[in-house]
């Protein structure tokens, strides 16, 4: 079955709110059998009802997000059901629950949230717990549009736990399993995967090979028609790219460093002066990080580093606050005084200025501190652009710390 998605907002378009619903969703729908053919961002008005128009002449469902709040351009609803060739139909129930959620806040309901309650005739609500809009499903002889609204907290939600049970029961046997593993890369690019990987993957053919490259990364995808022949090419994959892989599926570098550090019952440390503390937001936004992680150091200036981490002022002046004496000695300082078993610290120049021919920008240099063992050093160039470094600099660093997790 063909599978389209129709995002809709003027402000997708204009670039304010960065469109997360394709990568949330394709994902889903790959692991109940259902692959996106097409997906496609229109502005709030005409475009919509235009947009559903021609999906319905391609795909067998559509999926419709945004657009069902009560202001004047949110007009999904009434393009759904113009193009279905539905009335709107009132909802007394819907109403009834917006109006508790907003006694609630102690606010009181408008002719404006009215409009939330229409749904188009014969259509299936979906119930908003996280909002007052609710999403709903609207058949016909050929098509299936599933709607919901824009804000992620609502539409994860709505969809995980109601949209996607419900396409499991319509289309029951009519799914086909989708048998596919990613795994997650770090030191390499997808030019040198890529003839280590498809002349020996390609013996277990059909297999679909794909890659998605970020500066100092690739995602490998393998997809099989089957079982085994998934099992083959991953353990392949596994042997040739063993030094690089971090992680499989969706996992991201801190889940893997939380979960490695739970299962070891280490406890992680970090100083960082150049990427702002961003290593250490990375590690506490996933959940349990509070059983691994204890202290953490945004040692930006010189006299930081020095108070904060005890580095001593000979090294700063003789080598630099960008060194891998500077950053072994902020690692050690943050393992003393954390109490760790493991401490990572980074230090570079981000740019755009502050390089030398000697230190350019995109210079970063990382200290590990292993309790009970020596101090490692490591530096890398990296690209010279600041979010981007800043980025590469932080997942390098947690890469630092995965491996010590598993050494």
């Amino acid at each position: 079955m063909r599978v389209e998605i129709i995002n809709t907002g003027t402000e997708l378009l204009l670039g304010r709110v960065t469109n997360t619903h394709l990568a949330f969703l394709a994902q889903s729908l790959l692991g109940i059998g259902l692959r996106v053919e097409r997906q496609v961002t229109v502005p709030d008005g005409v475009a919509i009802a235009e947009a559903i128009e021609t999906a319905m002449a391609r795909a067998e469902i559509i999926l419709i997000t945004g657009g069902l709040g009560p202001t004047t351009d949110d007009i999904t609803r009434e393009a759904v059901a113009e193009t279905f060739g539905r009335k709107l139909e009132f909802h007394q129930d819907i109403l009834e629950d917006i109006a508790g959620k907003f006694a609630q806040r102690k606010l009181a309901v408008t002719d404006m949230q009215r409009q939330q309650a229409m749904v188009p005739e014969g259509g299936t609500v979906l119930p908003n717990p996280n909002g007052t809009a609710p999403g709903f499903i609207v058949e016909n002889d050929k098509n299936v549009a599933i709607v919901l609204p824009g804000p992620p907290r609502e539409l994860r939600p709505m969809w995980t736990d109601t949209a996607v049970p419900w396409l499991r029961q319509r289309f029951a046997g009519r799914l086909p399993p989708v048998h596919e593993m990613t795994l997650r890369l770090i030191g390499t690019g997808e030019s040198k995967v890529q003839p280590l990987i498809e002349p020996g993957v390609h013996a277990f053919d059909p297999i679909e090979v794909g890659y998605c490259a970020r500066p100092g990364e690739v995602d490998l995808r393998l997809i099989a028609p089957d079982e085994a022949r998934l099992a083959k090419a991953v353990a392949l994959a596994r042997e040739r790219l063993a030094a690089h892989i971090y992680a499989e599926g969706t996992e991201t570098m801190e889940q893997a460093v939380v979960r490695l550090a739970r299962a070891a019952k280490k406890m992680i440390a970090t100083a960082e002066s150049c990427t702002g503390g961003e290593v250490a937001s990375r590690i506490t936004d996933v959940p349990h990080s509070s059983e691994i992680f204890n202290y953490g150091w945004v040692t930006y200036a010189n006299l930081s580093k020095m108070s904060e981490l005890g580095v001593p002022a000979n090294l700063l002046e003789t080598h630099g606050a960008v060194s891998a004496e500077v950053a072994a000695a902020m690692a050690e300082g943050a393992l003393q005084r954390s109490g760790a078993d493991v401490a990572v610290s980074v230090t570079g120049i981000a740019g755009p200025t502050g390089g030398t021919p000697e230190k350019p920008v995109g210079l970063v240099c990382f200290g590990l501190a292993v309790k009970g063992g020596k101090t490692a050093t490591h530096q890398r160039n990296l690209s010279a652009e600041r979010t981007t470094f800043k980025a590469m600099a932080a997942q390098l660093a947690l890469d630092l710390v995965r491996r010590a997790l598993i050494a």
